[in-house]
């Protein structure tokens, strides 16, 4: 297993509208922190408001705080990542708190036809993913970022959905875990969270799956979304990182796809119905 020189420790915002559009959810707020591994010390830090080429819109400046005037000088993305290569530097290690923010990453690098860091699997370290089953005991579904801060005695600091912040809380989680556990250890959950009762879905298990079904669509990629299709998404992929499905599972989770996929339209369409709303602003250019 390939041992790093530096930890990233990293976090990223972005311009996200909560209804489906065709206006990319750029990064708009980058923050990162370089630890030692030798010596698990804090070495650097990084951070970075992002311009996006589409308006800022409202709601990422209800979930973070950035606003327009913030970032009317900020960097463009190229810049920005260009100073973030460089900080990270050549024999690192990125850790972050879930998967999602390395696509995201890869989507804005190719976006604006830029060189990418080495996002390659043996380069990243999935926090969220390790606590969950490192700490069984404290986490019985996959914890939020607060969550984690809190159920590990720590103390939160600065503001939620700022990319610095996260970043600084991310690492003091990464840093109390790296004293605790095995970093390299191979920890899977002894208990799943109970989605099937004597060979039935339970309500719990028919809720997920829409919630599933719902995060899938709302990405806006797919016309008609199958179950093959479904289970071949990132979407379906995080699903098996916190469950293990043997065949009676997945038959119930394919039996009940349908409904699932019915309910997720009807809250897609609710959510859909907020571009409406939106005074247009939104889709002007800064």
């Amino acid at each position: 297993m390939y041992k790093p020189e530096y930890y990233i420790v990293f976090d990223i915002e972005r311009n996200f509208r909560p209804y489906q559009s065709d206006i990319p959810a750029e990064i708009v707020d980058i923050g990162a922190i370089k630890i030692e591994a030798c010596t698990m010390n804090v070495v650097a830090s990084f951070s970075s408001l992002v311009k996006p080429k589409s308006s800022l819109s409202r709601h990422t400046t209800k979930l973070t705080g950035i606003t327009k005037q913030d970032i009317r000088e900020a960097e463009r993305f190229p810049q920005a990542i260009e100073r973030f290569r460089e900080f990270v530097g050549e024999e690192y290690m990125l850790v972050t708190w879930g998967k999602e923010d390395y696509s995201f990453l890869k989507e804005d690098c190719a976006l604006h036809g830029v060189e990418c860091p080495n996002l390659e699997k043996d380069r990243r370290f999935d926090l969220q993913k390790f606590v969950f089953h490192a700490y069984e005991e404290l986490f019985p579904n996959q914890p939020s970022l607060k969550l984690a801060v809190e159920k590990l005695a720590l103390q939160w600091e600065g503001e939620q959905h700022r990319a610095f912040d996260d970043a600084k809380n991310t690492t003091s989680i990464f840093l109390k875990v790296a004293m605790e556990k095995d970093l390299y250890g191979s920890y899977r959950r002894q208990s799943e969270p109970l989605l099937l009762e004597e060979g039935v879905l339970t309500d719990k298990g028919r809720k997920k799956l829409t919630r599933w079904v719902f995060k899938e669509l709302k990405k806006g990629q797919h016309s008609s979304l199958t179950w093959g299709a479904f289970t071949k998404s990132r979407t379906w992929e995080n699903a098996l990182d916190q469950h293990d499905f043997d065949d009676t599972a997945l038959q119930q989770l394919q039996g009940y796809f349908k409904t699932a996929l019915r309910k997720a339209k009807q809250q897609l369409h609710a959510l859909n119905a907020l571009k409406k709303k939106s005074d247009g602003m939104d889709q002007k250019p800064i």
